[in-house]
């Protein structure tokens, strides 16, 4: 299971590098063809770079950051005792699950089964074999993707709250001096 994880994690850190070299290949010719006198400008550089920032937070939020790597403020989760932590860990995935699937439909219902979503379109970049135009919606799926593998998270964060107990953090293993148990970092 491990071995499929860290393959899975080494592919969504692929993609991302992917999409962060494209988004530099893009500014570079952007500058070339601004700056060469016999070069027109392309305009359509800057709405690449655009999808390809917005792609990337939300894909790297959703399949590269680890928990631990979030920014926390667990100065009351450390200083209660261990049945109140699994309590605490357990309402808060519990919450973010509730809220995720609440807001999910109309989120979807927003971006995919909005009409007005369909007709926008994107002026300055078109698919390249067919030579249409891409629907602005495209803009914003990541984020829907991002709400999926959130709620995703969670679940399986009760699971194992319910199963191993209340999740340590990274001060919290610092603390404890049990820092060679937290996830290696490479």
């Amino acid at each position: 299971m491990s071995t499929l994880l860290k393959w899975f994690t080494r592919g969504a850190e692929f993609i991302a590098a992917m999409a962060l070299a494209a988004i530099f290949v893009t500014f570079l010719l952007q500058i070339l063809f601004r700056y060469v006198p016999f070069l027109e400008p392309i305009g359509w550089s800057v709405v690449v770079i655009s999808l390809l920032w917005v792609f990337v937070i939300f894909f790297g939020s959703s399949f590269i950051v680890r928990e631990i790597d979030h920014v926390t403020f667990d100065i009351v989760y450390l200083s209660v005792p261990q049945p109140v932590r699994k309590v605490l860990a357990l309402i808060t995935a519990v919450l973010m699950v509730v809220a995720m699937l609440y807001s999910l439909p109309a989120v979807w219902e927003t971006v995919f089964a909005n009409r007005l979503m369909e007709l926008k379109k994107i002026q300055t970049i078109r698919v390249p074999i067919t030579g249409d135009k891409i629907a602005i919606k495209w803009l914003f799926a990541p984020f829907v993707m991002l709400m999926i593998v959130v709620t995703l998270r969670y679940i399986w964060r009760i699971y194992t709250v319910l199963r191993f107990g209340p999740p340590d953090t990274e001060i919290g293993a610092l603390l404890s001096g049990e820092e060679d148990k937290m996830e290696p970092r490479e």
